[in-house]
């Protein structure tokens, strides 16, 4: 999971070595993200048609994909920045 590679220490990993370990849960989470849309599109009153729904449903996966992925990568530099810095990490008292 993003957040457990992110707590547990494991962006000294390279960054592509992390975002293909977290390549699957980013799915699964496009895959939430798809199934969502489905759901939504199904319940509404004027339900759109095959298409529209399968469009959104793919853009979905493919955004939730990605997001999940920025996200990791955001941490993961934000944290490596904080430690070459002496953040609140490294600080002494």
């Amino acid at each position: 999971m993003c957040y457990k590679a992110l707590v547990e220490g494991e962006t000294e990993r390279p960054l592509a070595a992390l975002v293909r370990g977290e390549l699957w849960p980013a799915v699964r989470n496009g895959l939430g993200a798809a199934a969502l849309v489905v759901v939504v599109a199904l319940l509404a009153p004027a339900t759109p048609g095959a298409w529209p729904v399968a469009g959104a449903a793919a853009s979905a996966l493919v955004l939730g994909t990605a997001l999940h992925q920025a996200v990791l990568v955001v941490g993961a530099l934000a944290l490596r920045w904080r430690a070459n810095r002496g953040g609140p990490a490294n600080a002494t008292t």
